[in-house]
């Protein structure tokens, strides 16, 4: 059975943050890898499959701020969440103060629209992508003296991602792979 997409913004039953057509702007723009010349020979259902899962995977994010409403199906839009790296700068006397810029409650960010584009392309390619246990990637694993060696370089571990996809969420979530928690016992 075929997946349909719906997109609309904090509808509850939204399951993208993009249409097909607007993502396939983004993705003709890309460097053409395996994954983007896969997604070319995709069929119309196996890429709005990728965007559905996509969509999915960014949606066990922990984001900034709270959802918008508690209908919305999706977990964007939020809100009290501030646009990385942008201000708006007001004058108020001396000395200038700067006036924080946040997200609309009506707004998906672009980082999120594009994470999940480069996540869907990845996925459509590598369709074992989120079905790992998280130590495929390691020769060996400790924990009395701590001893983890992984077999590669790169990305390990379950939910094996893009670096671009990581990197678009930066400023945007709470958790993310550089937010490591170590306790002493």
């Amino acid at each position: 059975m075929a997946i349909t997409i719906h997109h609309t913004v904090g509808a509850s039953n939204a399951n993208s943050y993009l249409s097909l057509t607007d993502a396939q702007d983004l993705i003709d723009g890309l460097v053409e890898d395996d994954d983007v010349t896969a997604w070319a020979s995709a069929t119309t259902d196996q890429k709005n499959r990728a965007l559905y899962t996509a969509a999915v995977r960014i949606d066990r994010e922990r984001f900034l701020g709270a959802r918008a409403t508690d209908t919305q199906g999706m977990q964007w839009p939020r809100e009290g969440v501030l646009k990385p790296d942008t201000y708006n700068r007001s004058i108020s006397g001396f000395p200038y103060t700067l006036t924080a810029d946040y997200f609309t409650t009506t707004e998906i960010p672009e980082q999120i629209k594009e994470a999940q584009i480069i996540l869907a392309v990845y996925l459509n390619n590598n369709k074992a992508g989120l079905g790992l246990s998280g130590l495929e990637d390691y020769k060996r694993v400790g924990v009395g003296g701590i001893a983890v060696e992984p077999m590669t370089t790169g990305a390990v571990g379950a939910d094996r991602v893009p670096p671009m996809y990581e990197r678009m969420l930066t400023g945007l979530r709470i958790s993310g792979p550089g937010n490591v928690s170590i306790k002493r016992s």
